[in-house]
């Protein structure tokens, strides 16, 4: 089964933008607990002119103490794994003076999902939001902000603001910049597709391949993912199973007709809707019988193993069913195999195929099919031969 990926619309940027747009969008200035500027300069505007700055120019000084940008929250705020399951990613920020500076702060960002970092930043308010995002593939999208004085970025502190040329005035020696050197980054990484669960090496039957029956009380069964890194969940009948990508083998299953059902959740947290399934039947495990005409054995390849052999003549052991139409032997066939009966509730003794030419452990022998009538009760068996081995392991009846 496939799924056809859904096509977005290039990502799209929501933000308020000022009037003020060329010299970046600013927001209110909030203040840091009172500082002292590295220099004594808190700002670069010319300071100190006369009453007739053409014959009485002033100075400047270099402000060497940028604002700073703090991010403060990401909606929706990713999970552990840097994960968020949606197309949409809102940023909120706010901005302060690490000194007494009281100019406006103006703020520019990034936002990238591209190995090479962009040189070109845009200017932004906050909040500020990206829209219709792709799923990340290799790189997770990257975030961020700096602070800028909007002020005086627009002054090179090194210019005499004189505007006569007999009389200068007096420039700063430096004009280091007026924007935050390191800015505020967040990486996040978008997910918003469900993973589809697969399960494989399903049991073959060609009796009843709708309702296959196994021959073990312990199936083992391929997981699979279209995605990586998910969690699986595994239900037997309700039963929480442990479970992972792979080969999982689900131990001593009780008798009956089971659904397995497999899920799986992405690092997101997207839960697959519509869960992996597949149905089949356990057999039963035969007992020993009370009597002493049956010797039990122990075998790693038997089912539940062990099973029960005889080599005398009437032999009993029988199961009870309810509404039962189909009935199916584990057991070993061979050349030399003693006779084996069964009979239902009201009918005659019948026998049971479990000839064979050669010796096959494990043989499904078909005592009743789909079309036989249904009984309620006991299934009776007995031996009717002498010095001849049977050996039966496992009963399906459904």
């Amino acid at each position: 089964m496939t799924r056809t990926p859904r096509l977005r619309r290039p990502a799209t940027v929501t933000a308020a933008v000022s009037a003020a747009a060329l010299l970046g969008a600013l927001l209110p200035v909030t203040f840091a607990p009172a500082a002292v500027a590295a220099n004594g300069c808190l700002t670069e505007v010319e300071t100190g002119a006369g009453p007739i700055p053409f014959l009485q120019p002033g100075g400047r000084c270099d402000d060497q103490v940028p604002p700073e940008a703090t991010l403060e929250s990401i909606t929706p705020a990713p999970n552990n794994g840097g994960y968020v399951a949606t197309d949409s990613l809102t940023f909120t920020f706010s901005g302060a003076h690490l000194d007494e500076d009281q100019d406006v702060i103006g703020f520019e960002c990034q936002f990238y999902s591209t190995a090479a970092e962009p040189t070109s930043w845009t200017s932004c308010t906050s909040p500020v939001t990206y829209d219709d995002l792709a799923d990340t593939t290799s790189v997770p999208y990257t975030f961020k902000v700096r602070a800028f004085d909007a002020a005086d970025r627009q002054i090179d502190a090194t210019d005499d603001p004189s505007t006569n040329p007999l009389i200068p005035g007096s420039p700063a020696d430096t004009d280091l910049p007026d924007v935050q050197e390191s800015a505020e980054v967040a990486v996040v990484k978008v997910d918003t597709r469900a993973p589809q669960t697969y399960i494989f090496n399903t049991p073959y039957d060609a009796e009843t391949p709708e309702l296959p029956m196994l021959t073990t009380d312990s199936p083992t069964f391929r997981l699979a993912a279209s995605e990586g890194n998910v969690s699986y969940t595994c239900l037997i009948e309700e039963e929480v199973f442990p479970c992972s990508n792979g080969n999982t083998t689900f131990k001593n299953l009780s008798a009956g007709t089971k659904t397995l059902s497999v899920g799986t959740t992405d690092p997101a947290g997207n839960v697959d809707p519509d869960p992996a399934t597949t149905e089949f039947t356990v057999p039963a495990d035969i007992e020993k019988p009370k009597n002493k005409k049956w010797t039990e054995s122990s075998s790693r390849k038997a089912f539940g193993g062990s099973y029960i052999e005889t080599t005398r003549f009437n032999a009993r052991f029988s199961v009870r069913g309810t509404d039962v139409r189909e009935v199916r032997l584990i057991c070993t066939t061979r050349p030399d195999v003693g006779i084996l009966k069964y009979k239902v509730p009201g009918g005659s003794w019948q026998k049971a195929k479990i000839k064979s030419k050669t010796v096959e452990r494990q043989a499904v022998v078909i005592l009743r099919n789909q079309s036989s009538k249904s009984f309620t009760g006991k299934l009776k068996f007995r031996t009717y031969s002498r010095n001849k081995p049977v050996a039966v392991d496992a009963i399906m009846m459904r």
